[in-house]
C-alpha cells in the first residue's frame, strides 16, 4: 500500500467552515423531513423497516469504502464504541417508527421534537462542560413551537408518547456520542460500524421477540420507498451530519433539526392538499422555530462554542 493510499483511508477529514455546515444541515433536515411519510407509507413494521433500511445502508457503505479504497480497520475498543452508538441509533429508529405507526406521525414528531432538550443535559456530560441554562430554555421552546405547527387533540396513547419520547433520548445519546467519535474517525467508518451495529441488534430483535418479514413478502413499492429511505434520507445525510458535527457542537446540530417537522407538513401539505391544512399556527410555530435557531446561532457568535 503506498503511502497516499494509506493517508487516504486512515486521515480524519477536514472540518468545514461553519458557513458550509450550516447550508450542508439544513439541506440533510430537508431531506430528514420526509422520514415521518415514508414511516407512515411503507406498509411493513416497524422492526423490519429498520432492518431494511440499516441493512441497505450498510452493504451500500461497504461498497463506498470499497471505491474510496477506505480501511475497513478499526480497533476493538473503536469498534465496541460505534457498535454501541449503534444500538443507540436503533432503538431510536425502531422507537420512532413504533410511535408513528401506533400514535400517529404528529404526535411522534412532537415527541421527538425534545432531542434538542435532551441534548442541552447530554451533551456537557460528553464533553465534560457545564450545562447552560439558555440552552434548556432553547430546548423546551422548541417543544413549543412544535406544539404550535401540529393539531393535536388532547387524547393520544400513553404507550405512544412513552415510545417517541424514549426514542428521542436515544436520538440525542447517540447524537452526542458522534460528535465525540467523528473527531477521531472517518465519517465513513462510523456510518459503516454504527449500522451495522444497528441491523445486527434489530435482527437478533426479530430472532428473540419475533416479526421478521422476508424479503419476498416485502412489496415492491415498499421495496421502492425503503430504497430511497436507505440512500436519500440515510446513507447520505448520515454522511454528511458526520462531516457537520466536526465543526458544528450537537446542540446545535439537534436545534437545527428541530426544523424537521416544518418540512414534514410542508410535504404532507403537497402530497395531500385535501387532508392538510396550513393554518395561522403552523406559520406561527414555524417562526418560533427558524427564529429559535437563528437565535442560537447568535448566541454561539458571541464567544459560546458552536
Amino acid at each position: 500500500m503506498t503511502r497516499s493510499t494509506r493517508c487516504k483511508s486512515c486521515v480524519v477529514e477536514e472540518p468545514l467552515s461553519k458557513s458550509r455546515a450550516q447550508a450542508l444541515l439544513h439541506f440533510t433536515v430537508l431531506l430528514w423531513g420526509t422520514t415521518a411519510i415514508l414511516g407512515k407509507s411503507i406498509q411493513i413494521a416497524a422492526l423490519p423497516l429498520v432492518f431494511y433500511r440499516v441493512t441497505l445502508v450498510t452493504l451500500l457503505m461497504a461498497a463506498v469504502m470499497v471505491r474510496r479504497r477506505v480501511s475497513f480497520a478499526v480497533t476493538w475498543k473503536r469498534a465496541l464504541e460505534l457498535g454501541g452508538a449503534g444500538v443507540l441509533v436503533a432503538l431510536h429508529w425502531v422507537l420512532f417508527y413504533a410511535a408513528v405507526k401506533l400514535a400517529g406521525v404528529s404526535i411522534a414528531v412532537l415527541c421527538l421534537s425534545t432531542v434538542t432538550f435532551f441534548t442541552a443535559l447530554l451533551e456537557p456530560l460528553i464533553f465534560d462542560r457545564p450545562v447552560k441554562r439558555h440552552e434548556l430554555v432553547l430546548g423546551a421552546l422548541v417543544v413549543c413551537g412544535v406544539v404550535l405547527l401540529l393539531r393535536l387533540e388532547v387524547r393520544g396513547s400513553p404507550k405512544g408518547y412513552a415510545m417517541g419520547l424514549a426514542s428521542a433520548f436515544f436520538s440525542a445519546a447517540f447524537g452526542t456520542w458522534n460528535g465525540s467519535l467523528i473527531r477521531r474517525e472517518r465519517a465513513e467508518r462510523v456510518t459503516l460500524y454504527e449500522l451495522a451495529a444497528a441491523g445486527i441488534g434489530c435482527g437478533i430483535c426479530m430472532v428473540v421477540f419475533g416479526g421478521f418479514v422476508a424479503p419476498w413478502e416485502v412489496t415492491l413499492t415498499d421495496w421502492g420507498l425503503l430504497a430511497f429511505l436507505a440512500v436519500a434520507c440515510t446513507l447520505l445525510p448520515w454522511l454528511w451530519s458526520l462531516r457537520i458535527l466536526k465543526t458544528l457542537s450537537p446542540y446545535t446540530v439537534a436545534i437545527s433539526v428541530s426544523l424537521e417537522p416544518v418540512y414534514s407538513i410542508l410535504f404532507a401539505f403537497l402530497l395531500w392538499p385535501n387532508e392538510e391544512r396550513l393554518t395561522v399556527r403552523f406559520y406561527v410555530g414555524g417562526a418560533l422555530l427558524i427564529a429559535l435557531v437563528f437565535l442560537n446561532g447568535a448566541l454561539k457568535g458571541r464567544g459560546a462554542s458552536v
